[in-house]
């Protein structure tokens, strides 16, 4: 008898057909449920190498031995004519075929029963339920209903056990953000709101009302050894209704690759289905996806996430994580972007969050933008960069330039967006920045910076509750951007004591942020408490000593930070305003003229109407009348303006009374004052600056001194009773003792 005929007499090719079906049915089966448990994923592995194993030993068992009436025999102990291998046989193939049933039915269940609709049942189930407050942020500003041609991009679930596979999951709605963005027409939202629903169990309708969209795009992405199976389905919000949905089954090799072509798929499918126009771009920009190996693109991603969220911790980090990102892929042209944007970010200004000077930023920054010009030069990120950096040098035409086609690459570049506005403002043209701020929350609901700026635009038009609703959204987001928005909001409508607990919270959070330490330092100074105030922030001694009565301190300190950094903008207008506050006219003369080349001729000096005034002033007193006229229309030109668009806060009230004051109106004088203290003004020296030397006497400004003297007095009893019996942040700050030295706790 031959091998062959001898190997099918004895079932040993029933037994490894079976054998070789049930293993791959118990796999299936063993990947779905382990992925399910979390289980990790050495467990899949040992399962794939026992089921390996364990194909030679039932060949080997199938030959070496035989199922018998009396048992199972050896083989070699079965005489011939008792054998029944015939009738194992026949069992082995009802048994192969009942597997093959169970198998081909799996099969068939997984290809096509198991649709997107089933998968995004166990997206949700694998969520959890830690999400901002999507009431509030639809409540935080007047929405209209979602344009028609309007979809978010959720964070594809990662349903495979590896960990690992987060970032290829990631890459998956990076690149479709990429995709749609080219589309004209499709309002896209912003990957910084879409992401922050990553990990949540919320209702797509609640998701689609908080982002302002109509659509809602969502998926998976499921890992089984070398193939990777792409789930996306597309979504109505109003009704839940699926547009359309798609399964992709690719071997995993190239995982950039994968996400480029999966991307590419969805887009043209939902091109379709949305009947959107063709790409104004022939060729789509490159996106996020280039990176040399999958760690250096995991670690842009923590680096730009970081960058999203601001404070100086944050854009440190980012720093780390974007320079890791190099040291693994030199070449990845959007990390050299980040960092540089990272870097500028951490500048030593009010507006920004570091301590850096001018100079190291662009020591820093500088040649990873050259590095990323020349390795992308249509990135959308390196022309952000760059806006950012001119942003914080001499010319804003040059960031509206940068930013501009920053935003025309990628039309939900929010950050772009952002510094956008900011150019606008420092030229005046404040309707065009208005109208960018209300289009950042449009792309991009939850935002922090958008909606920081938000809460500033609404205190300008002196809306404080609605600029306290939006910073309980920004709570929701970002703890320390919501308490320094409430402390602003707070100050701004004259409630010091509020101001500082929600400003002490603030410096809890983040203790070297430069925005809310000068809040906390000139909000301590105006109720005198000095020694409290210098405890906050080195940076601004300068604020301290020139309430405190020390000029001269005040300006050597200023003078000092020009020295160490003398192409600050910041440092400039700190230092030359103080010089004019401290009568030492000839010193703010020389500051304000060098103020001058940060901004095209025409515009308010230092951004600040008040600035300009004090110069127009200084010309005027040492004959100069050409060019303090000059100055002085600059500044009207500029109140005019805000007028127009409806500013109505302190700011605007006190520069109408610096202009009157100028003109020697002492009764438009006292009427501007009188409304600035109902805007909350409680700045008690503002009356003591140079152009009221001439009023003195006059009783309506001795009457608004005294009463601006009481009503600091009422919040600096209120702030001591905060500081030393309702400390809202113990931990992180705790009072002098000094400071609650005789003070009685109150009792309502």
């Amino acid at each position: 008898m031959t091998l062959f005929n001898e190997l099918k007499r004895r079932n040993v090719f029933r037994v490894a057909f079976a054998y070789i079906v049930t293993a791959w049915l118990l796999i299936q089966v063993a990947d779905v449920v382990l992925d399910n448990i979390e289980s990790p994923p050495w467990v899949f592995q040992v399962i794939l190498l026992l089921t390996a194993l364990g194909m030679p030993i039932s060949i080997i068992f199938a030959w070496a031995f035989e199922i018998t009436p009396e048992g199972l025999k050896k083989e070699k102990d079965v005489i011939r004519d008792d054998s029944i291998t015939d009738v194992t046989g026949r069992k082995l193939d009802f048994a192969i075929i009942g597997v093959l049933i169970v198998a081909v039915s799996y099969f068939a269940a997984d290809k096509f029963m198991f649709s997107p609709a089933d998968e995004a049942s166990q997206i949700t189930a694998t969520q959890q339920s830690d999400s901002p407050d999507t009431e509030a942020t639809a409540n935080s500003q007047d929405k209209q209903a979602a344009p028609v041609l309007s979809i978010a991009v959720l964070p594809f679930v990662n349903m495979s056990s590896d960990p690992e596979q987060e970032f290829f999951s990631d890459g998956i709605s990076e690149e479709l953000l990429n995709v749609l963005a080219q589309f004209p027409g499709l309002r896209v939202a912003a990957r910084t709101s879409s992401f922050q629903f990553k990990g949540q169990n919320r209702d797509v309708g609640e998701i689609a009302a908080a982002l302002n969209v109509a659509h809602i795009l969502e998926g998976s992405v499921r890992k089984s050894g070398t193939r990777l199976r792409i789930t996306a389905q597309l979504i109505k919000a109003d009704d839940g209704f699926h547009i359309w949905s798609a399964t992709y089954d690719r071997e995993l090799d190239d995982v950039f690759a994968i996400q480029d072509e999966i991307a590419k798929a969805i887009g043209a499918a939902l091109k379709v289905k949305l009947n959107i126009g063709e790409s104004a771009n022939s060729t789509l920009a490159p996106g996020v996806m280039r990176a040399a190996n999958t760690q250096a693109y995991e670690a842009f991603l923590r680096g730009r996430q970081l960058i999203h969220m601001r404070g100086r911790e944050s854009l440190e980090d980012a720093v780390r994580h974007l320079e890791r990102s190099l040291r693994l892929d030199a070449n990845y042209a959007p990390a050299h972007a980040q960092l540089a944007i990272a870097t500028t970010l951490l500048l030593n200004s009010v507006g920004t969050y570091g301590t850096l000077t001018i100079e190291e930023v662009h020591r820093r920054a500088i040649p990873h933008i050259e590095r990323a010009l020349e390795l992308a030069p249509n990135l959308a990120d390196v022309h952000g960069a760059m806006g950012l950096l001119a942003l914080h040098g001499t010319d804003p035409l040059e960031t509206i330039d940068h930013t501009s086609r920053a935003v025309a690459i990628n039309p939900s570049y929010v950050d772009a967006m952002n510094w956008l506005q900011i150019a606008y403002s420092q030229l005046g043209q404040f309707r065009e920045a208005i109208d960018i701020t209300r289009s950042i929350l449009e792309i991009d609901p939850l935002s922090t910076i958008g909606r920081m700026n938000y809460g500033g635009l609404l205190l300008f038009e002196d809306d404080v509750e609605a600029a306290h609703t939006n910073a309980n959204q920004l709570l929701q987001q970002n703890l320390w951007a919501g308490y320094t928005n409430h402390a602003d909001a707070a100050l701004k409508d004259g409630r010091l004591s509020d101001s500082l607990r929600w400003n002490l919270r603030a410096y809890s959070e983040d203790p070297g942020d430069p925005l809310s330490n000068l809040l906390l330092v000139a909000t301590l100074s105006f109720i005198n408490e000095f020694d409290e105030a210098r405890r906050v922030s080195d940076t601004f001694q300068f604020v301290v000593d020139y309430y405190e009565g020390k000029n001269e301190a005040a300006a050597r300190k200023t003078q000092r930070r020009v020295e160490l950094d003398p192409r600050s903008f910041d440092a400039l207008i700190f230092a030359a305003d103080t010089m004019y506050l401290t009568r030492n006219f000839a010193e703010a003369e020389r500051l304000y003229v060098q103020l001058r080349d940060f901004r095209p001729a025409g515009r308010t000096i230092g951004d600040s109407v008040h600035s300009t005034i004090a110069f127009a002033a200084i010309l005027r007193g040492r004959g100069d009348l050409i060019a303090a006229q000059a100055n002085i229309e600059i500044a009207g030109d500029e109140i005019e303006s805000l007028i127009e668009q409806g500013w109505d806060d302190l700011y605007r009230y006190q520069s109408e009374a610096l202009m009157a004051a100028y003109d020697d109106d002492t009764e438009a004088v006292a009427a501007a004052l009188r409304t600035a203290l109902d805007r909350g003004s409680r700045d008690p020296m503002f009356i003591h600056r140079p152009l009221f030397d001439g009023m003195r006497g006059d009783e309506r400004l001795t009457g608004y001194r005294d009463e601006i003297g009481r009503l600091l007095e009422e919040e600096r009893a209120s702030t001591k009773q905060m500081m030393c019996f309702d400390n809202p942040v113990p931990d992180a700050w705790q009072p002098l003792a000094e400071t609650c030295q005789g003070v009685i706790r109150e009792t309502i």
